[in-house]
């Protein structure tokens, strides 16, 4: 990836991150111009070859991710942040950050619900989860700033040659 490039996703993730726990969204002003720009800038450096890894790259993250926000695990403004930073990213980036985001997030998720509703509560809520037609309450876990973290521990993975 080059430089150009990891400033763009740092750009999106860092901004989603602060709206996100700020506001509880990510906004559509921030996910559309970046998806835009990553489009425009993939074409400017590879041609239009790079489009269909760029197409690669965006029908994995809505694979992944559209599934997620269809149980409602994830929110439409996380899919729409995966899908902006999938034009930024290489499919094999891509599959790294969605697999170790979504473990982060899970962990997050289940460190708020213990600190929220104690360990034996948040079990039986976990329990209750896995269960058929069992009515869910939900805490909301921002979703950016765990892929913010995923990201930032691949970049130094990849400078350590990890």
């Amino acid at each position: 990836m080059t430089d150009g490039l990891d400033i763009g996703v740092w750009c999106l993730l860092i901004i989603a991150s602060i709206t996100d726990i700020s506001r509880g969204k990510v906004y559509n002003w921030l996910t559309l111009p970046f998806f835009l720009t990553g489009i425009a800038y993939q074409i400017y450096l590879s041609g239009i070859p790079s489009f269909q890894t760029l197409l690669l790259s965006f029908a994995t993250a809505s694979l992944i991710f559209f599934p997620l926000y269809l149980a409602k695990i994830v929110a439409a403004g996380d899919v729409k942040l995966v899908m902006a930073a999938s034009t930024w990213l290489s499919f094999e980036f891509l599959w790294k950050l969605s697999a170790l985001s979504i473990v982060v997030g899970a962990l997050v998720g289940f460190l708020i619900a213990i600190l929220k509703n104690g360990v034996l509560k948040s079990f039986s809520n976990l329990i209750d989860h896995l269960k058929v037609g069992v009515q869910r309450k939900s805490t909301r876990v921002p979703f950016a700033p765990a892929f913010l973290c995923a990201f930032s521990i691949l970049k130094i993975a990849e400078a350590r040659g990890w």
